[in-house]
């Protein structure tokens, strides 16, 4: 498999995109230093043992929550030298029950914690004691572990068994190391390099945690270029291509520190077109803000995230199968066409938590056998952690994948102020029957001879209808009179109704007269299925007389008001 990285940065954010075979699989964004796996020495705000958790101060905006299940119970004012889970280091770590959280930490206690997870809207970071240092070969686990753990991803047994006594002969004493899946192959002596590297760094970050008030940050993770050439790159990465000076000389650096050899593989993108757009990534981020993504024979999926799950629903859209094909076999191909996808997106917008599928039907043994290792197999190449429950009779896959940020859709977006991220506003219909009813408890108090109704224009033009018949039929029926105007600052479901006295409400408009010439812009609405021109002059309605479309009457126009009602006019067009 070809992979390239490329690197775009400006003055706003640093972007890196991941390329497997042309296809782009994954960007990642950074307008600001990534938090996650910065390791801070922390105090301890408040232990909550009916959550099991407690929150800790780190210097961040919020407090930060630490769950028992992320506390050491070996833990150490200093956080020392980590403590041993016995018995002889590389053996499988015995399943332990997580003491309460009041017997791990105590308030005021400071502790050194590293994120695990960012900020995310009004949640804080998530930290843990288990502290973690990750270099090119090896993760060194300082704190609470003594084992030797080889990549799950490696699966040749050979293999994982000579990572293993590499892990043993060089792993420090009361400390514990995973060997990444890039170790594959890797020297004796570049694993031990390797090694030898986090305990400096390890002893480093003890001195300065030491030296430290709580709270303030010990240690920043690298930034996203050297973070992803670390992560990312390996024998299969045939360049990396950079589109600015300063981060080609930053690139250059981190693949120094991989192989002299790697730093080759870089390159200064020096072309007119900018490189993201030459590569496809531009397209390929605008659509993975869509909703909807077309798989190639038609059919289509659609990802809606929300903050408990992300659902994701196979359709077959526009196919209607091969000629000679039944339905089962029309299903299959869309269900494995969606297969390989959402992986892929998945890995693109940086999907995590709880995520459901829902695959279209199958009652073929074989082709839900089919599906599932297709979706296994391109599962495997993300490097995000993914546990995935076999397919249901109903055709639904639960699946999880880590999450550590934002998504793509949270770091791009803002929620949308009309709907508050809904994704659905109520129908001027809706709305419209809401008021009415409303005005209906208004009308009945007391000295009410009046009522002034403010509502979003769509819902203006329902209550008022053609020529204000709407409304007069509303005022019969409420006894009341009724002026009707329309704000466009309000949402779908947001209106006001004053009730009082008729000369009260009156004081508070602008007295429109015959005559009146207005510069107002038109829009088009239907009214009783009849398509009718209307504008607003101070929020009233008004109904413009004219046999042109209303496409051609230009962005302003002037009308002259006459028939004027109390929520509605007609205006006629001036030339």
């Amino acid at each position: 498999m070809k992979r390239e990285i490329l690197v775009s940065t400006d003055p706003r954010e640093t972007r890196l995109a991941l390329l497997e075979d042309g296809q782009v699989m994954e960007v990642k964004v950074e307008r600001e230093a990534s938090k996650v796996g910065s390791i801070y020495k922390g105090i301890v705000e408040a232990v909550l043992p009916g959550m099991d958790s407690a929150f800790v101060d780190v210097g961040l905006e919020r407090n930060a929550f630490l769950h028992a299940s992320d506390a050491c119970a070996e833990l150490e004012s200093e956080s020392g030298e980590g403590g041993s889970n016995g018995g002889r280091g590389g053996g499988r770590q015995r399943r332990r029950r997580v003491p309460p959280i009041k017997d791990l930490v105590q308030p005021k206690q400071e502790l050194m914690l590293q994120l695990t997870k960012a900020p995310i809207g009004d949640k804080g970071a998530r930290v843990t004691t288990r502290i973690s240092l990750p270099g090119r070969w090896v993760v060194l686990l300082p704190v609470g572990a003594n084992y030797v753990g080889v990549s799950k991803k490696i699966e040749d047994e050979e293999e994982r068994a000579r990572l293993k006594e590499i892990g043993h002969k060089h792993r420090p004493r009361g400390q514990g190391i995973i060997i990444r899946t890039e170790a594959f192959g890797c020297d004796e002596s570049e694993i031990a390099e390797d090694i030898e590297m986090l305990k400096q760094l390890w002893r480093k970050l003890r001195a300065r945690y030491r030296s430290r008030k709580a709270p303030a940050l010990v240690h920043e993770d690298l930034g996203l270029t050297e973070r992803m050439i670390r992560d990312y790159y390996n024998d299969d990465v045939t360049r990396v291509l950079v589109d600015t000076k300063a981060e080609y000389d930053r690139v250059l650096e981190a693949l120094r520190n991989i192989a002299p050899a790697a730093a080759k593989k870089a390159k200064l993108y020096r072309e007119k077109e900018s490189l993201f757009e030459a590569h496809g990534v531009e397209a390929a981020l605008r659509d993975a803000l869509e909703r909807k993504v077309r798989l190639p024979s038609g059919g289509n999926i659609t990802i809606d995230e929300t903050e408990a799950i992300v659902a994701i629903d196979v359709n077959t859209g526009r196919f209607i199968g091969s000629k000679g094909r039944g339905l089962a076999d029309t299903i299959l191909k869309t269900n494995l066409e969606a297969a390989r996808e959402i992986p892929r997106q998945l890995r693109l917008r940086d999907l995590g938590g709880i995520i459901v599928l829902d695959f279209i039907d199958m009652y073929n043994a074989d082709h839900k056998r089919q599906v599932m290792e297709t979706l296994e197999e391109r599962l495997k190449r993300d490097r995000a952690r993914t546990r995935v429950v076999h397919l249901s009779p109903l055709g639904l896959v639960e699946m999880t994948r880590k999450r550590t940020g934002q998504s793509l859709l949270q770091s791009s977006c803002n929620v949308c102020t009309r709907c508050g991220g809904r994704g659905r506003a109520l129908s001027p219909e809706t709305l419209a029957a809401r008021v009415e009813r409303d005005l209906k408890q208004k009308a009945n108090q007391k000295k009410v001879t009046a009522c002034l109704v403010i509502v979003p224009p769509e819902v203006g033009f329902e209550i008022v209808g053609r020529g204000g018949v709407g409304v007069e039929v509303l005022e019969k029926d409420l006894g009341v009179a009724l002026y009707v105007r329309t704000d466009p600052n309000l949402t779908a479901d947001q209106y006001r109704i004053e009730a009082g006295a008729r000369q009260d409400i009156e004081q508070q408009l602008r007295i429109l007269r015959h005559g009146q010439m207005f510069h107002v812009r038109p829009t088009k609405a239907e009214i009783d299925a009849d398509t009718v021109t209307l504008a607003s002059v101070d929020g009233m309605m008004v109904e413009i007389d004219t046999n042109k479309d209303p496409e051609d009457l230009g962005d302003l126009v002037t009308v002259s008001l006459s028939d004027i009602g109390r929520s509605w006019a007609r205006g006629t067009l001036l030339e």
